[in-house]
Order: structure tokens, then C-alpha cells, then sequence
């Protein structure tokens, strides 16, 4: 379905934007033999630590928005890789949780430039009017598809 103002659908549009950025996100990030969502995890992983907040493999599924078969091979990716490791909780024998090792912690800072530099090419050409509109009309599109 196209309009008068536009060729091509609304998602048409967001799903090659999405793509594009994708690709260069995984392109800049290959160097450090991470993928983009092994980046996000880490990253997450990382914030939590910093704010004193233990990280158990239910917490990344919930911010990923993926099943528990997908982010334990997300997980056993950056054990293996020495990015992560998984300890026995004190509290419970059944959950293990989640902290960086110093090779993941050292990564974080590396790959932080990949993302500022996809973030500003996002934006760029846009006025700071425009930004703000851009991530307004952004939220919006993803609340009409919460729940």
C-alpha cells in the first residue's frame, strides 16, 4: 500500500533502514569478534554492573525481547569467546550469574566508538529540531507495537 507523499510502505522504508545499519554495525564490530547483539549483550552486562545490579540470563532475555534457547547461545557464544562468565549464585543454586571478564569490560570501551559512530550517521544531515522529531515519531512506532 503506498500513499500520495510516498512509493513505497512505511515498513518498507524502516525495514532497509534497519538492515543498513545492521550491516554496518556488523561490519565495524567484526574486527573484535563480537556480533552486534553479542555487543548489546555485553554492553548491558556492563551498565548493570556499573550501577551494582546483578545480571541473571532472565534479565537479558528481557531486554533483548528473545526466547531463553536464543540467549543461552548468545551467552555461550561470550563464555566462550572470554567475554563472560557465568558464577553460581550465592543465593540460589539454580540461576548463575552474569560478569564481565576484564577482556569484556576492556571491549566495552572499544566498541562504544561503533556505536556513537552509527548513532551520528543516523542522524546526520538532520537539524536538532529534526532529531528531536525523528526519536518522538521513533517511540511512537514502537509503543503501537508494545503488547
Amino acid at each position: 500500500m503506498t500513499t500520495d507523499d510516498h512509493k513505497y510502505p512505511y515498513h518498507f522504508y524502516l525495514r532497509n533502514s534497519v538492515y543498513k545499519i545492521m550491516m554496518q554495525v556488523d561490519s565495524n564490530l567484526t574486527q573484535y569478534d563480537i556480533t552486534n547483539q553479542q555487543a548489546r549483550v555485553v554492553g548491558f552486562i556492563g551498565e548493570k554492573q556499573e550501577e551494582g545490579i546483578t545480571v541473571y540470563q532472565k534479565d537479558i532475555e528481557s531486554y533483548m525481547g528473545i526466547t531463553g534457547a536464543s540467549v543461552s547461545n548468545l551467552l555461550r557464544g561470550l563464555e566462550k569467546k572470554g567475554f563472560i562468565e557465568r558464577i553460581r549464585s550465592a543465593s540460589d543454586d539454580r540461576a548463575k550469574e552474569l560478569s564481565l571478564t576484564l577482556k569484556g569490560r576492556e571491549l566495552i570501551a572499544t566498541f562504544n566508538s561503533v556505536f556513537s559512530e552509527t548513532e551520528n550517521r543516523i542522524v546526520q544531515g538532520m537539524t536538532a529540531e529534526q532529531k528531536k522529531l525523528f526519536l518522538e515519531l521513533l517511540k511512537i512506532v514502537v509503543h503501537n507495537f508494545d503488547g
